[in-house]
C-alpha cells in the first residue's frame, strides 16, 4: 500500500459519485485511478486486471468524447431481452477460456480467478453501454470477487474500492430500476 493506490481509491470514488451525478468530470477523475490501477495491477501480476484498466483506459476516453459530444441525448435503461442472456452467459464463458490460457501462457499470478473477473467485467462493460439494468446486478457479484482477489493479493484498498464499487452497483440499479423503459 503506497500513496498511489491511496489516489487509486479516491478518485476510483470520486469517479462513482460523479457518474451517478452525471457530471463529465467524472471520466478525467475516473481516468486517475484506471492509469495508477494499470500499473499496480502489472506489478502485481494481475495481467487480465492490466489489460482490462487498458481497456477502462479506452472507454474511459471515448466515454469522456462522447458525454461531451451528446449532452442533450436522453438517457433510456431498459431491462436485456430474456433471448439475449444466454448469449451473453456463452460469450463470456468463452472469453474466460480464452483469458484463462492467455494469462496462464504469461504467468499471469490467479490466473484463473482473474480470467473469469476479466471475461465478467467485459460483459457488465457490454451490458452497461447497452443500458441494460442487469449490469448493475454482474457488476455487485464481480466487484464483490474481486475483494476477495484484491485480499489475496493483499491489496487492501484495492479491496476496500471495490467493496465501495459493489455497494453503489446496488445504489446505480436502485436509481436505474425507477427510470426503466420496458420494451
Amino acid at each position: 500500500m503506497n500513496i498511489w493506490d491511496f489516489i487509486a481509491l479516491l478518485t476510483g470514488i470520486s469517479g462513482v459519485v460523479l457518474t451517478i451525478r452525471e457530471s463529465i468530470w467524472c471520466w478525467p477523475i475516473a481516468l486517475i485511478s484506471v492509469i495508477i490501477s494499470g500499473i499496480t495491477f502489472f506489478n502485481e501480476r494481475l495481467f487480465g486486471d492490466f489489460f482490462l484498466q487498458l481497456f477502462y483506459l479506452i472507454s474511459g476516453l471515448y466515454g469522456w468524447f462522447y458525454w461531451n459530444k451528446n449532452k442533450t441525448e436522453v438517457f433510456v435503461v431498459r431491462k436485456i431481452s430474456n433471448k439475449l442472456i444466454l448469449p451473453l452467459v456463452f460469450c463470456t464463458i468463452i472469453q474466460s477460456f480464452i483469458y484463462y490460457f492467455l494469462l496462464k501462457y504469461f504467468k499471469s499470478d490467479q490466473f484463473l480467478f482473474d480470467a473469469i473477473l476479466t471475461a465478467c467485467s467485459f460483459t457488465g462493460t457490454f451490458m452497461m453501454a447497452k443500458k441494460w439494468i442487469e449490469n448493475w446486478l454482474v457488476w455487485m457479484v464481480v466487484d464483490v470477487s474481486y475483494v476477495f482477489l484484491y485480499l489475496i493479493k493483499d491489496l487492501n484498498l484495492y479491496a476496500l474500492l471495490y467493496l465501495f464499487f459493489a455497494v453503489m452497483a446496488g445504489y446505480g440499479y436502485y436509481q436505474w430500476k425507477k427510470q426503466i423503459v420496458i420494451q
